[in-house]
């Protein structure tokens, strides 16, 4: 063998045996444990052609970690999957077909797709690295001024519609997952467990992911049919956050906070703030609604109609309503009549009071059983489903 062919020979086998090093730590440690040290003293681990150097967010699927192309020479976000996500082929052709989709969408306040695939049996996605703040951190410093929660959340509302014009449903529509960049742009982020509502046949069957505080009734409803408009009800969770330095539903445990998310009415902003005008407080309680029919057709809608309420003439000042005192949720889609459809009634099950509290006449689910025993049952199924879940994830 020339000379040259060994030195390069054995230049290769020491970059191998440096890769496989770091990789063999990497699975060790973690996702992020294979540390090795670049020319500038600092610390990163190996991942195929890119260096890992911190970890900037983490979720029920992987991790994000903030990384350099070494192909390209650019500093990028990069998600890697759970290992177990690679071994199941639905989620597999799912996560490729849902990255495909999404690297197509040209809306600016999408985080831009780079690329993905597969390394070391781990699924990836490389995306344009965002500075800022998540809202989630925005919310944490203080209630926002009314202006700019409503600015942000049209730049969301935006980058929703052109998701759910290509088929996706984002389905974790939430604080952290919105990014906020220096000069206030917003960007969201983590199509991770977005779901095409073209292709039933590719979505878990009998999972439900997302983040409790901000999911639509249906998706608690295994089975029910989702759509744009579970995102809408998702975004006004996040609006009613912003305006009121509160979530909508606020509870004990989880099993009361699904409750209330499928039977409680959706609350008034003016119990936390009586100084925001009701033809607001009924758009967003209008995105709450139980039925989503009665919802805002699109998210662009919805912020419309918010920015809209903002600019009419104020009322005169009236009482804020307590809990006990709101109005039925068939009447919160009464709102700005230019900018919201006329809503169809709800189904008496999305009236009601709690499950603890007796009705007169108690609605029926499927097979005659009593709505509220329903409602119970499918509260502990979806329990059930989050418990073993986190202990797939845990082992």
């Amino acid at each position: 063998m020339p000379l040259s062919s060994r030195h390069a020979h054995t230049t290769t086998g020491v970059c191998a045996r440096r890769l496989t090093w770091a990789r063999d730590r990497w699975s060790a440690a973690g996702p992020w444990g294979g540390a090795v040290t670049g020319t500038d003293g600092a610390s990163a681990a190996v991942f195929g052609h890119y260096l890992l150097h911190q970890v900037i967010g983490t979720g029920g699927m992987g991790q994000v970690a903030r990384a350099t192309d070494t192909r390209l020479g650019r500093d990028v976000a990069l998600k890697v999957m759970h290992p177990a996500t690679a071994a199941d082929e639905e989620y597999r052709a799912r996560f490729q077909q849902e990255a495909a989709i999404v690297a197509r969408l040209t809306d600016p306040h999408v985080i831009p797709i780079h690329g993905y695939g597969e390394i070391d049996g781990r699924l990836y996605l490389d995306m344009r690295l965002v500075e800022g703040r998540n809202l989630a951190q925005l919310f944490d410093r203080g209630r926002l001024e009314v202006e700019r929660t409503l600015d942000l959340l049209s730049q969301i509302g935006d980058a929703l519609d052109s998701a759910h014009r290509a088929g996706l449903v984002h389905r974790d529509v939430k604080p952290s997952n919105i990014l906020v960049d220096p000069r206030g742009f917003a960007h969201l982020v983590d199509f991770g467990i977005a779901a095409s509502v073209s292709q039933h046949d590719l979505t878990q069957t009998g999972q439900v992911v997302g983040s409790a505080s901000y999911m639509a009734p249906e998706r608690f409803e295994l089975g029910a049919h989702q759509d744009g408009r579970s995102d809408v009800y998702s975004l006004a969770c996040v609006l009613y956050q912003g305006l009121t330095g509160s979530k909508p539903f606020v509870a004990d445990d989880q099993v009361q906070l699904i409750t209330a998310h499928l039977q409680q009415p959706p609350p008034s902003l003016r119990l936390h703030r009586d100084d925001l005008p009701e033809s607001l407080d009924r758009v967003v309680r209008a995105g709450l609604a139980k039925n989503p029919a009665q919802r805002p057709a699109s998210a662009p809608e919805l912020m419309d109609a918010a920015r809209a309420a903002m600019r009419q003439p104020r009322s005169s000042a009236t009482p804020a309503p307590s809990r006990s005192q709101q109005a039925p949720a068939q009447a919160l889609a009464a709102s700005v009549t230019h900018a919201m459809p006329q809503p169809v009634p709800e189904p008496s099950w999305a009236m009601t009071a709690p499950v603890s509290v007796p009705v007169s006449s108690p609605v029926t689910g499927p097979g005659g059983a009593p709505r509220g025993l329903w409602i119970t049952a499918i509260v502990l199924g979806v329990l059930c489903v989050i418990v073993l879940a986190w202990a797939v994830a845990v082992s």
